[in-house]
């Protein structure tokens, strides 16, 4: 098996190996672990189970009030990730996607809130900061004081990341920022901001990551955006005019940020995941109580085959993207680092789970689902935004395809230059052939060969 750090289950199992070391056993939150997320669960249902007619409200208004961000503040929510010497809670990302998940269960627009603060906004911080820099901020980021916010996407540069035009200019000991970024979630109140800009002005790539503070003279945001979903989450375009950053806010290394964005993106995927599951969760609770409730015919349309068949279809949904979702975040907590191609399966499975069940449980609430007094519409408008932010599932589904073909075409291109030399050295030519062989065989038969053993694959 490869060193743990490095091992990835998914890549192996597309070249034919299956490394159950990684994933058995299924990771278990601890018992301290428990009770935190038992305390954190009971603060929040305190906190916000009472609060739908004000999530509705704030859905049609279009924006949380300060006093619910503080409230959001006061409660340690900034602080969920940061470490417990800085003065946060220290969850580990099982833990801390519970908790995004339980925040789901009340409201979207709460939950991408924190979770946009938490997952992406200051994870570059957490990933690649220095002790300068991690003692400065994330004080502050644990308590609320500053609230962070991802700052990546460009009117002309989505899924290209690569693309981007913002620029940064080495002066002196700082670097001057120019640019624009869109669809900035906490763009409209976040002071915090991980900057992505371009640090050569020939061709593309060579991005850096930066630090960027609301204080810094240029730093400017446009209005709130008016969105489909999760509208009461602030949502803004923030404008950088001759900003002089420090240089020692350079975050991670100069040229090097386009590899600072994937990795903050492939963290922040266990956060999204949870925030689907716990909001899945709810619709399966909502829909089952409606179908209960509502009689036709003279009975209660959950007794009948079809309603039955959308209730069951939901639960299976759930239940395979919280295992997955749990799965990457506790291999996350036990140290392996390969976790790309499975935090972009995680993602897509619950996002798409979370889609099917929001179109499913309003089509079992029938007419009513449709009307605002219900939250299924809202349900349905909030999670549509999941399958776009943090790397579209189109473009995910094609990083996950194209990974194991690049794996697979380096399996063959070791295999062709030992074929090219295998009468000049046939011990070390056959013995490449041998295992390719092998490899073909166990999977045309469902029958691997290890150390002289066969074993039937299951099926």
């Amino acid at each position: 098996m490869p060193d743990k750090k490095t091992a990835s289950f998914m890549r192996s199992l597309c070249l034919g190996h299956i490394e159950e070391e990684i994933i058995l056993p299924y990771p278990e939150p601890s018992a301290a672990e428990r009770e935190t997320l038992a305390a954190i669960s009971s603060t929040l249902h305190s906190m916000l189970g009472a609060r739908a007619k004000d999530f509705r409200a704030w859905d049609l208004a279009g924006e949380f009030p300060p006093s619910f961000v503080q409230e959001l503040r006061d409660a340690g929510l900034f602080g969920l990730v940061v470490p417990e010497a800085h003065g946060g809670m220290g969850l580990g990302a099982a833990s801390y996607s519970r908790v995004i998940q339980e925040l789901a269960r009340y409201d979207g627009s709460a939950a991408v809130t924190v979770g946009a603060h938490s997952s992406i906004g200051m994870r570059g911080l957490l990933l690649f900061g220095t002790e300068e820099q991690r003692a400065r901020f994330l004080p502050r980021l644990a308590t609320g004081e500053l609230v962070a916010a991802f700052c990546l996407t460009e009117p002309g540069a989505g899924s290209d990341a690569a693309g981007i035009r913002t620029t940064a200019v080495r002066d002196g000991d700082d670097w001057v920022l120019n640019g624009e970024k869109i669809w900035i979630t906490n763009g409209g109140f976040a002071d915090f901001f991980t900057v992505f800009a371009k640090t050569s002005l020939e061709g593309r790539g060579h991005i850096t990551a930066f630090i960027v503070t609301r204080d810094l003279k240029g730093v400017s945001t446009g209005p709130h955006e008016d969105k489909m979903g999760i509208r009461a989450s602030s949502t803004t375009t923030v404008h950088f005019e001759d900003v002089r950053v420090p240089a020692a806010n350079v975050l991670g290394e100069v040229g090097k940020g386009f590899k600072v964005a994937m990795k903050i993106l492939n963290a922040g995927r266990t956060g999204l995941g949870g925030g689907s599951v716990g909001a899945t969760k709810r619709l399966i609770e909502l829909a089952t109580a409606h179908a209960r409730e509502r009689n036709q015919f003279g009975r209660p349309i959950a007794s009948f085959e079809t309603i039955r068949q959308k209730l069951g279809q939901m639960a299976v949904d759930c239940w395979a993207a919280e295992s997955v979702v749990d799965l990457v975040a506790g291999l996350v907590d036990r140290g392996y680092e390969d976790l790309a191609v499975e935090a972009a399966i995680s993602k897509v499975l619950a996002s798409e789970a979370l889609w099917r069940t929001a179109d499913e449980a309003l089509q079992v609430a029938g007419g009513s689902g449709y009307m605002r007094e219900l939250p299924f519409e809202r349900a349905l408008r909030d999670c549509r935004i999941n399958r776009i932010f943090e790397g579209t599932n189109d473009i995910l589904r094609l990083f996950i395809a194209l990974t194991a073909m690049n794996d697979l075409a380096e399996s063959l291109k070791d295999l062709s230059q030992s074929m090219k030399g295998v009468l000049a050295d046939p011990v070390k030519g056959f013995g490449v052939l041998s295992e390719y062989a092998k490899r073909r065989a166990s999977l045309a038969t469902g029958i691997a060969v290890e150390k002289g053993k066969f074993t039937l694959l299951a099926p």
